[in-house]
């Protein structure tokens, strides 16, 4: 326990750094960047609260029903965090200097893992942490509880829940590793990916809320009972289950039915912890090891790929200088697992909702309200908003900082740093810009033949847009000093630019529901909407996204310009 403390003490004394000087300028910069998240706090606040009103007053849906969306919400947030965590302990349990420097002393792997393992926790879930505490807020004011629920609620109900999904990811992890050495990590990833596929499609399919709001409008007018006995079983055994559980019993006030699944929250998070540190001290090396033997397999395999595709002897039809760096791009892209084995992992989820969202666009044609169709048309359009939006904080806006140290080699090269930027950043567009096409497309497509097609414009301007600004913030906050693209998509800047991003996103909802509203209600009339109302919004984007992208992109440029 002594080394832990220790450790603790001087990882916190680095992220202070009491002997930094006073410097007026960073001290500004560090308050305006608190000052932006109490506002975009204030703003999820805000919104979060007037959809509880929306949902609650004025689609009359129930308490129940709130709390079956709010178990569905909470079941893509504990997969996000649980995958996430996977991926990311990879990068800081294996692949991070420190480790290899503790493995040296005469630290045990365990409390490794665990100063690891809570250093990379509690480092990239703090913006959603305040999210998550705006959103509860604003629950809370809605329903008149107690002041002492938020603070108290973070602590027994959502934390044990991240917990729970990031301690599993952790395990996973060590698990893989573990039998990669046996089977060949191949099999393992392919195994892997089939249980988590067979998990999320499982879950749609036996707790579809489609269905499940027929079921209890069945009961109409009488739709604020408890309907547990319309589900299956098997979600009682989620712990995202339990949080909706809880919160719904807290708010009809029977606590002691509440206090069965704090317990269960608190107690099986735990449980894993424990788990998890068992699995620690008897695996922690060996997957280190295997990690290690991995890394030199995966290398010379590697090599031999570069040899018959992306060898730079052979010539292509590209300029000279456009070939060498988008080879280079692919091979150091192929070269580190936690880039290709991330991107993989978001694509798979991409791919799970292009397919869950069928059910959605169904919802959608068979609404008679027109408020309600414009905002389940638009819920999907955020979401694939939201993806490309990720995509971006992930692979564009540590793409300056990846440079690293060897900086040194493009100040001294006789090259236009311009246009190698430019370059290195069309090529990762491209990619997200293709993604986002598609998942557009196959997401809303069973809508309307001329609203996609708007639709995939403005779906363009918005990828160009986040793009943009994740170039301009990642070069304004690069960090050349740290290897591992995940930290840096994890870093203060990268959390101020997912808050401009959510807030952009607000925006979109401003501009988009009139247009989206009035075209549903012509289309119910009979008539055919007239596409120019649509296209006024997109005009607003394209002239927007124009402005913004130049912008970002001279400063992100200017920015690097100060740096070399």
């Amino acid at each position: 326990m002594y080394i832990i403390l220790h450790i603790l003490k001087f990882k916190i004394l680095t992220f202070v750094d009491l002997h930094r000087a006073f410097n007026l300028k960073s001290t500004l910069k560090n308050l305006g960047v608190v000052i932006v998240y109490i506002i975009f706090a204030f703003g999820i606040f805000i919104f979060s609260k007037n959809i509880i009103i929306y949902l609650m007053d004025e689609v009359g849906i129930g308490l129940y029903l709130l709390h079956r969306f709010i178990f569905v919400v909470l079941f893509i947030f504990f997969i996000a965090v649980n995958v996430g965590n996977v991926v990311v302990s990879y990068s800081t349990l294996f692949k991070s200097n420190e480790v290899s420097f503790l493995l040296t002393k005469p630290v045990s792997y365990r409390n490794i893992f665990l100063i690891k393992f809570l250093d990379n926790f509690f480092y990239s879930s703090s913006t959603l942490l305040l999210i998550i505490f705006a959103v509860v807020s604003s629950y809370s004011i809605y329903f008149n509880l107690p002041w002492y629920f938020v603070p108290l609620a973070m602590l027994f109900i959502i934390l044990p829940l991240m917990f729970i999904a990031g301690v599993l990811g952790a395990i996973v992890l060590l698990i893989l590793l573990r039998f990669a050495a046996g089977f060949g990590i191949k099999k393992v990833l392919t195994l892997l990916a089939l249980i988590y596929a067979g998990a999320i499609i499982s879950f749609y399919f036996i707790s579809s809320p489609v269905s499940l709001v027929a079921k209890i409008f069945q009961y109409f007018p009488n739709i604020n009972l408890y309907f547990g006995f319309l589900e299956s079983p098997v979600i009682k055994l989620l712990p995202n289950h339990w949080v909706a559980e809880a919160l719904y019993w807290i708010t009809t006030g029977k606590l002691f039915a509440a206090g069965w699944y704090i317990y269960l929250l608190i107690t099986i998070s735990i449980l894993l912890y424990l788990f998890s540190l068992i699995l620690a001290k008897k695996w922690f090396y060996k997957t280190w090891t295997v990690f290690t033997n991995l890394r030199s397999e995966l290398s010379v395999k590697k090599k031999k790929i570069r040899k018959a595709v992306f060898t730079f002897g052979k010539n292509s039809s590209l300029e000279p200088r456009r070939e060498v760096l988008l080879k280079r791009d692919l091979i150091l892209f192929l070269r580190a697992p936690s880039q290709w084995m991330h991107f993989v992992v978001m694509i798979f989820l991409i791919t799970i909702f292009i397919v869950s969202t069928s059910n959605i666009d169904t919802m959608i044609l068979n609404t008679y309200d027109i408020y309600l169709k414009s905002i389940f048309y638009l819920i999907i359009f955020l979401f694939n908003v939201f993806l490309i939006a990720s995509l971006s904080l992930r692979f564009i806006f540590p793409l300056v900082s990846l440079e690293g140290e060897t900086i040194w080699k493009i100040k001294t090269a006789p090259l236009n740093y311009k246009k190698l930027m430019l370059t290195r950043l069309f090529t990762y567009f491209t990619v997200i810009f293709v993604i986002g096409q598609v998942l557009n497309f196959f997401s809303t497509n069973q809508i309307s033949a001329s609203l996609v097609a708007v639709s995939q414009i403005n779906i363009a301007f918005i990828t160009i847009t986040l793009v943009s600004l994740n170039f301009g913030m990642g070069s304004a906050f690069a960090n050349y000093k740290e290897k591992n693209p995940i930290r840096v998509a994890s870093s203060q800047g990268a959390s101020l630019t997912f808050l401009f991003m959510i807030v952009y996103m607000v925006f979109l909802v401003l501009i988009l529901f009139p247009a989206i509203s009035n075209f549903f209600f012509n289309l119910r009339k009979g008539g055919f909407p007239p596409v120019s109302e649509l296209l006024f919004p997109s005009i607003i984007l394209g002239s927007l996204t124009l402005i913004f992208a130049y912008l970002s992109i001279s400063k992100g440029i200017q920015h690097f310009a100060k740096d070399i």
